[in-house]
């Protein structure tokens, strides 16, 4: 299932981008953060800060996968 992305420029053409790269840019950030947590628990104390870290890690991993998956 292809979702088109319309271009505001007249005559260009229209993105498509599977629905797949978003389900993996969603399983990627999901495991980089469990990943992350883990890797975090065994070096240190696993406080709100490391959470926080972590889940902005995740989102721009899973962004860029979203992104270079077109």
């Amino acid at each position: 299932m292809a979702i088109t992305i319309r271009d505001t420029k007249p005559g260009a053409a229209p993105i498509k981008r599977n629905i797949a790269s978003l389900v993996g840019g969603v399983v990627i950030a999901v495991g980089c953060f469990i990943l992350c947590l883990l890797v975090a628990s065994e070096l240190t104390a696993v406080t709100w800060p490391v959470v926080l870290g972590a889940a902005v890690m995740a989102l721009a991993v899973g962004a860029w996968i979203r992104v270079a998956d077109l």
